[in-house]
């Protein structure tokens, strides 16, 4: 079943019509080229899953709208500036299709380019009044920083514990997806028990994503990514498909002779890309990400029926089945 954010989304259209409003009328008032540059990437769309995670989260309460809408756009800003930090460190020419800001501008620019909007969305977060909410998007932050060193510090590292791969994705992705859901719910109003189940809920969800984009960036096609096939395996980066197939006696052999080389050819990344896809790593992992988007589902129990609650319910449907 091949599925959209948009058609996952339509319960809160008339909501997300208005934040991109919003969002769009923000970047406008920065100054020229900052606005210039953020205005490229906003225009580049993307899923929005995070700002729909905070008004999804906030509408199963009573929240202050206008609060809200400055807390999912300040997530939202938060969430493109470490896009800017990551394609600038993988050096990527290219995300969803367009060029990156690091290309289009150079390295020092997008430095100051990323800087200036974690702190347009910090900045939009604390104008919700609320210091729990800072609390929690700081430490977030903090997390995904992190991961992010985490991931630098074990790159091509072929024989790290699952362990250690979960504790990337954790704070590289399901950090941050926490954090717009236990947000959300705090300005919308929840008891405590409440709060932590959407903390739960966001913190699965972001998992099963990760997982899911990590098997994607092996059995996708380029035009679907928006990249090439295999660019994390090309950044070093060791996800959750290639450590299960260098489990896999079928391929292992064949694999860690091709990864023993010191640096691989194009025609090498594509035959370790073909031995996953071979193997029976990528069935292992669906499975993983899926027991994770049920997890998240679980925590939903929590809530009486509404349209959030069922649209939250079909995220965890979309996150494990999406093709890009």
């Amino acid at each position: 079943m091949s599925l959209s954010t948009g058609s996952m989304l339509d319960a809160i259209a008339s909501e997300l019509q208005e934040f991109e409003r919003r969002l769009r009328e923000t970047v406008h008032d920065d100054i020229g080229p900052m606005s210039e540059a953020m205005e490229h990437i906003v225009h580049a769309g993307g899923k929005r899953l995070r700002p729909a995670l905070v008004m999804l989260s906030g509408l199963l309460g009573k929240p202050d709208i206008d609060r809200l809408y400055n807390l999912a756009m300040g997530i939202e800003f938060i969430h493109t500036a470490t896009l800017i930090h990551d394609d600038l460190i993988d050096d990527a020419e290219t995300r969803r299709g367009l060029a990156t800001i690091h290309a289009m501008l150079g390295s020092d620019p997008a430095i100051i380019v990323g800087d200036y909007y974690f702190a347009k969305g910090a900045n939009l977060c604390s104008s919700t009044g609320v210091p729990k909410i800072n609390s929690v998007v700081s430490a977030a932050v903090m997390t995904i920083c992190m991961g992010e060193l985490l991931q630098l510090t074990s790159q091509r590292d072929y024989d790290q514990p699952l362990e250690s791969y979960y504790r990337k994705i954790e704070r590289k992705t399901a950090a941050l997806l926490a954090a717009s859901t236990y947000s959300g719910a705090i300005l919308g109003g929840l008891d405590e028990p409440r709060q932590q189940a959407m903390q739960r809920y966001g913190r699965c969800l972001g998992t099963a994503f990760q997982i899911a984009d990590d098997v994607l960036d092996y059995v996708a096609t380029a035009d679907q990514l928006g990249k090439p096939v295999g660019a994390d395996l090309r950044q070093g980066t060791i996800t959750l498909p290639l450590m299960y197939a260098l489990k896999d006696g079928k391929v292992a052999p064949e694999l860690r002779q091709i990864l023993s080389d010191d640096a691989l050819t194009d025609s090498q990344y594509e035959e370790v890309v073909r031995l996953v896809r071979d193997s029976s790593a990528v069935t292992r992992a669906e499975r993983d990400a899926h027991d994770f988007a049920d997890k998240a589902r679980a925590e939903l129990a929590a809530f009486a029926p509404s349209r959030e609650r069922e649209t939250l319910a079909g995220l965890c449907d979309y996150v494990v089945e999406r093709r890009r």
